[in-house]
């Protein structure tokens, strides 16, 4: 039933405007998408939404259905770049990761991640549960809830009152040095870890940023990759499973 749900209805969320600065056009686009795609001309609704990006628009609903659009039309790696733009900006969302998961079983290459220590398995699980913007939030409060214990610690005339008020602030503060740790570890990791997706059929993976470098490995289109350096139109990567090498920037697009 979920199988039916997704890749049938795609679940074209139909809202009226695309942030509450879109403009009526962009959401007439938006639209017209829509009803193209219902229509099953999913060459059309991918334009239409196109459009819209190229307008300076975005959102995780655009980028899922001109993910969904592109799978309809068979293009697995048009699909995930979208996919995946769709899953940074809704990252709780079921039908989204759902779809991803399903174009990535298309994927030909299938490539096992090196194993991680249960330590950092459950760290980078923290990071992806809370979105930065909540971490934000979680660590603002925090730092209050910390500042209003230890006042009343400092203040208060009462000993009851200065011994709850200084376990809360420990454990306030505790919890406080643990979001902070997360939300500096995220938000760095969002401004210097990039990835992108293979585009080309059969890429050809250098040793160096140089046609003449020699061939390390072969991927092929829809595999995820981190982008490590770049040099001229070149581009430096690593696969989950440790793998580094060179593509052409052409045969790639970042997400």
């Amino acid at each position: 039933m979920k199988l039916r749900i997704v890749l049938t209805a795609i679940c074209l969320l139909i809202f009226p405007v695309i942030g509450s600065a879109a403009t009526d056009e962009a959401s007439q686009l938006f639209q017209q998408g829509n009803k193209l795609y219902l229509n099953q001309d999913y060459a059309s609704a991918a334009q239409q939404y196109e459009k819209i990006l190229h307008s300076g628009y975005e959102n995780g609903e655009l980028y899922f259905n001109l993910g969904n659009a592109y799978y309809r039309l068979g293009n697995i790696a048009k699909a995930i770049v979208n996919y995946e733009r769709a899953e940074q900006l809704l990252p709780n969302d079921d039908d989204v990761r759902f779809n991803l998961q399903l174009a990535n079983l298309q994927v030909v290459d299938k490539i096992d991640a090196v194993p991680k220590f249960f330590l950092y398995r459950w760290f980078d699980w923290l990071l992806t549960v809370l979105p930065l913007s909540t971490l934000g939030w979680t660590t603002y409060i925090l730092f209050l809830l910390t500042l209003i214990l230890l006042s009343l610690f400092l203040f208060s005339p009462a000993l009851r009152t200065k011994r709850l008020s200084l376990a809360g602030a420990l454990a306030a503060g505790t919890l406080l040095v643990l979001s902070l740790v997360l939300f500096t570890t995220q938000s760095y990791r969002e401004s210097n870890t990039h990835f992108a997706i293979v585009m080309s059929d059969v890429a050809n993976i250098k040793s160096a940023p140089d046609t003449k470098g020699s061939d390390l490995f072969v991927l092929h289109k829809g595999v995820k990759v981190q982008v490590l350096d770049e040099v001229d139109n070149w581009k430096k990567i690593r696969l989950a499973d440790g793998k580094v090498g060179w593509i052409p920037e052409n045969e790639c697009e970042v997400i």
